[in-house]
């Protein structure tokens, strides 16, 4: 663009503020928001206008202008033609005409007037007076016209106590991906700034106490809104601070910030509307703080009312690839990337802490006039689906025919996720507010996974255990998705010992207590009631207090055990009271690395796949599989006994639901862990291993956006590091050790890419060792694969595609031996378990540090004497 230089300065200065409106004018559509009723139209001329401010110099204000109507023609709301034009021409007038023009004209686009005077007192005046219109469920672009008689040149802050959460939180955690909106990542930094610590928290989280049962009323009724205040709770609100805008005042005189506005419910709404200039406003736009003499800051406020017209409703079509109804996930964003509905104001079963919606097969959602793109799917096992969509205020209808690349089911095996909730974490405080099963059937379903364990904990014991917990599959479940409730026993007093589960319980209460505190203060015990009921006894999130200095694996450095994962395990599977460690969200070195070492002892509990949604991850269930090998898998009703069954008796794999190991077997004999059925050589023998090895890579690499820092080898931090702004990185790049909310994903099919091919390699392990290996392309299609392996020594042999899958191993005894793989190993296994004692023995009552005493005296007694069987170094 030239400027002609025939002509005066100030001529060129209005050709050149011209050029600048119409490119940015047409840079961007022009999106029409409705008005509704008796409101004013946004910008009309008869729209009420404050007084004008004077003494202001022409040329800092039209580049102000300049500058301003182009964010607002970005953020999809440009002023009229007309109003354009008549800026334009006032350009040509003196300054205090010009400036008295071009306020008149910008007042009709303004809400309030923000007056900072000299002493920077504030107060806030309505513009646009009463009966403005807003749309539910979407955003409305306003100016607030700013009088900075102090000449400040810090933040303005806005805020209302309309716009607070809609929930008393008890904790945040950092989380990728899905971590994109402000109001987030303040609850972030607030919660990390005090100090809290996976190695701190010993035996549970830092919850308020959970209610007793006599306090059960006064929890209202599930999704009860009329619960003061979440039914006020109805805005949220955020000033446009991008470029070409600043994040702080200029110092001007005179200057408007662009405000938006989003409302979640229809009908006249009131608000509180509040502005803060340079002091610390604490909740930035994501919450109101009560004003108090104490913190008073530079505030002001006024009262507002406005008009919310409904959207425009939109119907999802969801068919799966049999043409059947079904549900699927879907994530809605405006050009601006902003997410609908808006998270913060989400009840159930919309999840605040997550970009996507689940909808059933003819469900709607309501969206205001705009353009969205729609991303979305229905699990790993689908392909993904994209596409751009139109809303005018016309109701439309979109078809969404799903696509699969795999379908386990009918290959003979059920997906499982060991360990989810429906209350805690990200979810609210209350448990009634946490979801309800009929939710978590629509959360399966939308991630096609056939069987989600719900774990009752800490956080919603009395209410969850008395309201859901039968000893039977939940009546919510379908015959293709069933939940279930069981236990995790956290923040429970042998928490800290590692957080364990029960799977298939009969009975959830310890034998001769009512309240958590009476519960033992040690593992061993809660493990050996779990499995006198006949149920699968378990550690969750495994790799918490495991995690070491090394990328290797195996690897030999006794690791600190002082959290909540597997850390007692190393204890009480020498006692046979462990079937199976939870892994799939911890980072896998740490998970692995002890179930080597471990097996190498002639153990043989079975890893199973867990998600720990919504606590370690918030994004979705079933992150984390279990592949179980059933009978009539795909001819008959989900049966979540015949899923315990197959883990049970070992044949089964882990997986991100990205790659899969099916038909795993050595000498043509399936893995199963029962003494007894093991592959019997008489001496040492090459043996075949085969399986049916598929993988899906997309071409390119995927990204993840990331908020925090993430941590290196070298740097294990805990303390929440915000970054400027997001920015994406290739999840095969994240670090393979470290805290678990830095690094997420753990297990995902990026991190086994090799470079930037599409191929994965495909180990056998044997002792914990990789031995042999394939590269195959992840392309979706069926690999049937081979290995011709020796084996001097009775072993343990499995597959893996390392960080993605891998199976449970298959126990081959050579001459009757037991499998004695490693001193090495059992060496570790001596060391970890000195370090567990050392640790846990703090945390134990006096009343049980006797027998938990005897039961680490049996475990160091039954390593010295496996050690003493081991030749293999």
């Amino acid at each position: 663009m030239s400027l002609p230089e025939s002509r005066s300065e100030s001529a060129r200065r209005r050709w050149y503020f011209s050029a600048c409106v119409s490119a940015a004018i047409a840079a961007f559509p022009v999106v029409s928001i409705p008005t509704a009723g008796a409101a004013q139209q946004f910008g009309s001329s008869d729209s009420a206008s404050g007084p004008i401010v004077t003494g202001i110099a022409k040329q800092p204000l039209m580049t102000h202008v300049d500058h301003l109507l182009k964010a607002m023609a970005f953020v999809g709301r440009p002023i009229s033609e007309a109003d354009r034009n008549a800026i334009h021409a006032a350009s040509s007038l003196p300054d205090d005409q010009a400036t008295a023009t071009i306020q008149q004209i910008l007042d009709r686009y303004a809400l309030v007037r923000v007056t900072v005077d000299p002493l920077r007192k504030v107060t806030v005046q309505p513009l646009a007076g009463s009966g403005q219109s807003l749309i539910k469920d979407g955003w409305t672009t306003f100016l607030v016209k700013v009088n900075n008689q102090a000449g400040v040149i810090e933040t303005l802050d806005v805020d209302s106590p309309q716009a607070a959460m809609p929930y008393d939180f008890s904790r945040m955690q950092v989380e990728r991906s899905v971590y994109d909106d402000q109001f987030t990542d303040v609850m972030l930094e607030h919660v990390f700034q005090t100090g809290v610590t996976w190695g701190t928290w010993g035996g549970g989280y830092p919850y308020k106490p959970p209610p007793q049962p006599e306090q059960k009323e006064v929890w209202p009724a599930h999704g009860d809104l009329s619960f003061v205040p979440t039914k006020q709770r109805w805005a949220a609100v955020s000033l446009y601070q991008a470029a070409p805008l600043s994040k702080t005042l200029s110092g001007m005189a005179l200057e408007d910030v662009v405000l938006q506005v989003y409302s979640r419910d229809a009908g006249v709404q009131s608000m509180t509307l509040s502005f803060n200039v340079g002091a610390p406003f604490e909740s930035n736009g994501t919450g109101a703080v009560p004003y108090s003499a104490g913190k008073p800051g530079f505030r002001g406020e006024t009262q507002l009312s406005f008009n919310v017209t409904k959207g425009t409703p939109l119907t999802f079509k969801i068919a799966d690839e049999n043409g059947k109804p079904t549900a699927a996930r879907f994530t809605i964003r405006d050009k601006l990337g902003r997410v609908y509905p808006h998270r913060a104001k989400r009840y159930v079963p919309d999840m605040f802490f997550q970009n996507q919606i689940y909808r059933y097969d003819g469900e709607t959602i309501e969206l205001p006039a705009g353009e969205y793109s729609i991303e979305g799917g229905r699990g790993p096992q689908y392909e993904k689906f994209s596409r751009k969509i139109v809303v005018n205020g016309k109701p439309l209808t979109e078809k969404f025919e799903l696509k699969r690349w795999i379908e386990p089911r009918k290959l003979g095996y059920v997906s499982y996720d060991k360990h989810v909730h429906t209350a805690g974490c990200l979810h609210y405080n209350d448990p009634a507010y946490g979801i309800e099963p009929k939710d978590m059937v629509r959360y399966a379903t939308g991630e096609d996974l056939d069987v989600a364990d719900i774990m009752i904990w800490g956080p919603n014991w009395y209410y969850q255990k008395a309201k859901y917990f039968t000893g039977q599959v939940d009546p919510s479940s379908t015959p293709n998705n069933v939940v279930t409730h069981n236990l995790e026993i956290s923040q429970f007093p042998s928490s800290a010992g590692g957080h364990t589960s029960g799977h298939g319980l009969k009975d959830i209460d310890y034998p001769g207590t009512k309240k958590m505190e009476e519960w033992p203060s040690y593992t061993l015990p809660v493990l050996k009631w779990i499995q006198s009921q006949g149920a699968l006894s378990s550690y969750t999130h495994a790799g918490f207090g495991l995690d070491v200095q090394s990328d290797q694996l195996p690897n030999y450095i006794t690791p600190p055990m002082d959290s909540i994962g597997a850390n007692e395990f190393i204890m009480t599977v020498t006692h046979g009271a462990t079937d199976m460690i939870g892994v799939g969200n911890t980072n896998f070195i740490s998970e692995l690395n002890i179930w080597y070492h471990t097996l190498n002892a002639g153990f043989r509990t079975q890893i199973a796949g867990e998600t720990d949604w919504p606590c370690i991850n918030g994004e979705n269930i079933g992150r984390g599989r279990s592949y179980a090998k059933v009978p009539n898998a795909g001819t008959s009703a989900v049966s979540y006994q015949s899923v315990l069954d197959s883990i049970n008796g070992g044949n089964t794999y882990v997986s991100d639901g990205r790659s899969h190991l099916m038909n795993f077997k050595v000498e043509g004999q399936e893995p199963s862990r029962k003494v007894g059925t093991e592959i019997k050589l008489s001496g040492p023998k090459t043996v075949t291993v085969t399986a049916d090895v598929t993988a899906l890579l997309p071409a390119e690499p995927e990204t993840i956006e990331v908020l925090g820092t993430t941590y290196p080898l070298e740097s294990q931090k805990t303390v929440y590091q915000p970054m400027p702004e997001p920015k994406k990185i290739r999840i095969s790049t994240l670090p393979v050790t470290g805290v678990s909310w830095r690094n997420v994903p753990w297990w995902h099919i990026e991190r086994a890419r090799i470079g930037d091919t599409r191929k994965v390699a495909l180990e056998v392990v044997v002792n914990g060792k990789p031995v042999q290996k394939k590269e195959i392309v992840a392309d979706g299609k069926k690999n049937t694969v081979q290995f011709n392996v020796p084996l001097e020594q009775s072993s343990w042999v499995a597959l893996r595609i390392l960080g993605a899958s891998h199976t449970n191993p298959a126990f081959v005894l050579i001459d009757k031996k037991p499998v004695r793989a490693s001193r090495k190993s059992v060496e570790w296994n001596i060391a970890a378990l000195q370090q567990a004692y050392e640790v846990k023995r703090k945390g134990w009552r006096p009343e049980d540090y006797d027998q938990a005493r005897a039961a680490y005296d049996y475990a160091f007694e039954t390593y010295r004497k496996i050690l003493s069987e081991t030749t293999a170094p």
